[in-house]
């Protein structure tokens, strides 16, 4: 995917699990729940349909905010390995308008899985549009939020059998 500093957030961890184990995390909603946002924000709902046009749905409970809904449209889907995904379309690849408040920026977000010996190493990266759009999701906590929520991850994908 094309990456331009200004653009672009991305971050790389090697975590304690199994590159099958975080896929059933990012595609399995009764999983993804569990983990996608940090604490004392809460995922109470997700729909993911892991295949090119499927549907990538979430719904957020924020404290002091109330609901967020999150509909995109998943753009590729390699089991174990990479699912990449955007807001800017909905499911169907049918082009949508991007949300109004703190969440009115387009994204895509890949997240690349590579086995290693003990685990995976785990990269995210989220493209934006603008150097703004992607300034204001490092303000909302960017790093902070998705750290969080991928040590959650790292903690549910581990203890899966």
């Amino acid at each position: 995917m094309p990456e331009t500093p200004d653009t672009t957030l991305s971050f790389t961890r090697d975590l304690k699990a199994s590159p099958a184990n975080l896929w059933r995390c990012w595609t399995e909603a009764a999983l993804i729940v569990q983990w996608f946002t940090p604490a004392p924000v809460k995922t109470t709902e997700a729909v993911v349909e892991p295949h090119p046009g499927g549907r990538f749905f979430t719904v957020m409970d924020i404290p002091g905010a109330g609901e967020v809904r999150g509909e995109g449209c998943v753009l590729q889907a390699e089991p174990g390995k990479r699912l990449i995904w955007t807001n800017c379309l909905s499911q169907g690849f049918v082009p949508q308008k991007i949300g109004t408040g703190d969440f009115d920026f387009g994204m895509t977000a890949e997240i690349v899985l590579q086995p290693l010996p003990d685990g995976c190493r785990y990269t995210a990266n989220v493209l934006h549009a603008t150097a703004e759009d992607a300034q204001k999701h490092r303000d909302m906590g960017f790093f902070i939020g998705w750290g969080a929520a991928t040590a959650q991850l790292e903690t549910l994908a581990a203890s899966l059998g």
